[in-house]
């Protein structure tokens, strides 16, 4: 029987409330950053470096494309294909992070309690296993309406959260000075990314200079790229030349300060933060965070994208470089993108460029840019080029594209490879005609 006035019941319902409204405090930031931080678009499927074997980063790479333009059913499966295939892969925690995300996204609550067992239970010390574990709450709440879920012996944290969140709505002006004394003191890793949190929420322009600090000097790297969002969120000028500095720096990691600060520019509001971006790519000490600057600058809004990324393109000597603005340049719809693909596809000194190009062209899916590569085939004399090409006609579902490929498996002029190649990207089509024509080769 229950007693609701004994003490020992009254403590057991305090530490619900807290953790509930801890939950709440904290709800808004929990998948969305992790999110952030792992997504990465189609650019790095399109940019097709040679030399790039890895199978595992490659799945890994097409999972994670899923997820970002929200293709649930497809996402959960490609990562449980990924988890199958390999098993002993670095980023498997990650991949069952991701599928039990999936999965609760298509109200497949059981498939993604089970990813997240299996995660906790393999991976105690993931870095994925504090997410995991907040969002298995929310999973078993929606399994079993009645589900409460543990919290520490005293709700410490759980209080602190709360009493410095309405602290901070309360008493906007103090906020600041409240975080600062808790981001000082001995508290846990999870109340000082909540402070954190909340200074961005309520903190004001008096924030910013204490974000600052921590950006630039907290030695815990997960509290590092926590106050590294939080400024890049407050859109304040002053935060620019930080997140320059740190996005400058010679290590990268897709979860690290120097990645934290490459999308924290890549949605900062200011003009300038593209030119930053830019800067980044062109000058900045490590390879992977300049491809990660073109990739993500070339998803903002705005024109002037358009003339950083036609700058980069003369201004970087690399070729994977410019390979990266060529792939920018396919998400622009700015004529002077397309001007600047059909440029370098037809007279790029640099094959790969060349070959590039055409496949960012292919890549817009518009019936105008058909017209641009139809007429290269013809006149190039590369073979690697033209099969490049041949390729690039099986992304179109267009009657010409289908009638240049079927030239191409009649002539038997043409290397028996590019035949084949042409037919295996008729094959691919759905459409009737092409289907007779296939038909027509077994008479």
């Amino acid at each position: 029987m229950m007693y609701p006035n004994t003490r020992k019941n009254r403590t057991r319902l305090l530490r619900l409330a807290a953790f509930a409204f801890a939950a709440a405090a904290l709800a808004f930031a929990v998948a969305p950053a992790r999110a952030d931080a792992q997504s990465r678009e189609l650019l790095n499927r399109l940019v097709q470096s040679s030399g790039d074997n890895d199978a595992a980063t490659r799945a890994l790479d097409q999972a994670r494309s899923m997820i970002d333009m929200q293709r649930w059913s497809q996402a959960a499966s490609a990562f449980d294909k990924f988890v199958t295939q390999y098993p002993s892969d670095k980023s498997v925690d990650a991949a069952l992070y991701w599928l039990a995300y999936a999965y609760n996204k298509q109200n497949n609550f059981q498939g993604a309690y089970d990813a997240l067992a299996r995660l906790l239970q393999n991976y105690p010390r993931s870095n994925w296993a504090g997410d995991a574990r907040a969002l298995s709450v929310e999973v078993m709440s929606k399994m079993n309406p009645n589900y409460r879920p543990e919290v520490n012996e005293d709700g410490n944290d759980e209080l602190v959260i709360i009493a410095l969140k309405a602290l901070c709505e309360n008493d906007k002006a103090g906020c600041s000075a409240r975080v600062a004394d808790v981001l000082k003191s001995n508290k846990s890793v999870r109340v000082k990314e909540a402070a954190f949190i909340l200074l961005g929420r309520y903190g004001g322009t008096e924030a910013v200079p204490i974000l600052i600090q921590f950006s630039r000097s907290e030695p815990d790297v997960k509290l590092r790229e926590r106050a590294i969002r939080v400024l890049g969120d407050t859109n304040d000028e002053r935060a620019l030349d930080v997140l320059r500095e740190i996005a400058m720096s010679p290590t990268y990691e897709d979860e690290s300060p120097t990645d934290s600060a490459i999308h924290a520019l890549a949605g900062h509001e200011s003009p300038r933060a593209v030119q930053i971006l830019g800067d980044v790519a062109q000058n900045g000490k490590n390879l992977r965070a300049r491809t990660h600057a073109i990739e993500l600058m070339s998803r903002r809004r705005g024109d002037n994208v358009v003339d950083e990324l036609l700058r980069l393109y003369d201004a970087v000597p690399e070729v994977q470089v410019k390979k990266y603005v060529l792939a920018g340049l396919a998400n622009r719809k700015d004529p002077r993108a397309l001007n600047k693909l059909a440029e370098v596809a037809r007279s790029a000194g640099d094959l790969e460029l060349r070959r590039q190009a055409v496949r960012s062209i292919a890549s817009r899916g518009e019936g105008p840019t058909l017209d641009l590569l139809l007429p290269l085939y013809d006149s190039e004399r590369d073979n690697d080029l033209k099969t490049g090409l041949l390729e690039a006609f099986g992304q179109y579902q267009d009657q010409r594209a289908y009638q240049k490929l079927e030239q191409v498996v009649q002539n038997s002029a043409e290397p028996i490879e590019r035949r084949k190649t042409a037919l295996s990207m008729l094959s691919r089509s759905k459409d009737e005609g092409v289907k007779r024509f296939l038909e027509s080769l077994l008479k």
